[in-house]
């Protein structure tokens, strides 16, 4: 069960990976394969982009409920 403010919408990768105890790498690699989630492009000072993934509410909802835990 993962406990989220309601008006939260939209959250990233750390914080999934925190929420669901799956870590950002098998998080990348499964959203990756089922096409949950999105990459936002953020512009950094030194002019370079930097891939986030971010993640609804019932991409999390799916994550939680068809992935396990991580035990490494």
């Amino acid at each position: 069960m993962v406990t989220v403010k309601s008006s939260q919408k939209i959250f990233t990768d750390s914080e999934v990976a925190t929420l669901t105890g799956i870590c950002v790498d098998h998080l990348h690699n499964f959203a990756k394969s089922r096409h949950l989630g999105f990459i936002a492009r953020a512009a950094e000072a030194a002019s370079m982009t930097a891939d986030q993934w971010l993640f609804t509410l019932s991409d999390l909802m799916v994550l939680v409920t068809l992935f396990p835990k991580c035990t490494h």
